[in-house]
């Protein structure tokens, strides 16, 4: 008989897969961006400057960007985590459960925080 390696089924859902591909898009993008302005900007500017960014991350559209900025990345990471343990092959139990349940309880919270609180 043959030892013949099965190969794994690749299931995960189109939505899941296309958040952890916009994740890591996400965090390449605008995530410098986002950190030079707290590193620099932020503690090194004048008032002015400090007021606008507060004004603009106290609107909708500034909401929704912080809110990308947070959830998105997270999606991305968990899949690099996941697959990180695979190569090693640690393979835990309900991985799709924890890697999508963390990520979503994690948007989930910031979705609160940001627009319902």
């Amino acid at each position: 008989m043959k030892n013949q390696k099965t190969q794994p089924i690749a299931s995960d859902s189109k939505v899941a897969k296309g958040l952890f591909a916009l994740g890591g898009l996400w965090a390449a993008i605008f995530a410098p961006v986002v950190l030079i302005i707290i590193a620099f900007i932020i503690p090194f500017g004048d008032a002015i400057t400090r007021s606008s960014i507060l004004k603009l991350a106290n609107t909708q559209l500034g909401k929704l960007f912080l809110c990308l900025m947070i959830s998105l990345p997270i999606w991305y990471g968990l899949q690099q985590i996941l697959t990180l343990l695979h190569q090693f092959n640690i393979h835990p139990k309900r991985e799709k459960l924890l890697t999508y349940g963390l990520a979503l309880a994690w948007t989930a919270h910031a979705i609160y925080i940001l627009f319902v609180r």
